[in-house]
């Protein structure tokens, strides 16, 4: 994409939302002129040649030890290009990892959104590793209750 200056527009962040949407944002180095592209992150892939991590992935990736890095990067990027998807975010890379077998009931994905911000990836992960565990196909909130009880000895008050 080209700016009315004529320099090339870069790709300068992605960012995720909880709600599973990203917003892409480019720059033109040129004149400073940026505009953002807001789309669910499957659907933003034919903007991508080759795989490109949100920032917010890019993030759990490099907090990885640098001997499981490459590891990681070389099988979510395998399972991303099975899937055809070039925009790599956290959910995928979690999909990725679980080999994309459990599903989330959408009462248990709602409960998660509420979870704070810097717990909501380990819990998404233990919960997952959790179900694939047991053979459940689905995270629901019995399981979701479950790990609570277990993890920090709390459970849904009764109403």
């Amino acid at each position: 994409m080209t700016c009315t200056c004529g320099s090339g527009f870069q790709l300068h962040r992605i960012e995720e939302w909880d709600d599973g949407q990203s917003l892409i944002r480019y720059a033109c180095p040129g004149c400073g002129f940026a505009f953002g592209i807001e789309t669910v992150g499957h659907e933003a892939s034919p903007l991508f040649e080759q795989p490109v991590w949100t920032d917010e992935a890019q993030h759990c990736l490099d907090r990885l030890p640098p001997y499981v890095e490459p590891l990681v990067r070389e099988e979510v990027e395998s399972y991303a290009g099975q899937k055809h998807i070039n925009l790599i975010s956290t959910g995928l890379m979690t999909e990725a990892r679980n080999q994309g077998t459990v599903a989330w009931h959408p009462d248990a994905e709602s409960r998660l959104s509420r979870v704070p911000a810097p717990v909501r990836a380990m819990a998404r992960v233990e919960l997952e590793r959790t179900a694939l565990d047991r053979g459940l196909p689905e995270v629901t909130v019995a399981l979701m209750e479950e790990i609570k009880a277990r993890y920090f000895g709390m459970s849904a008050r009764a109403s």
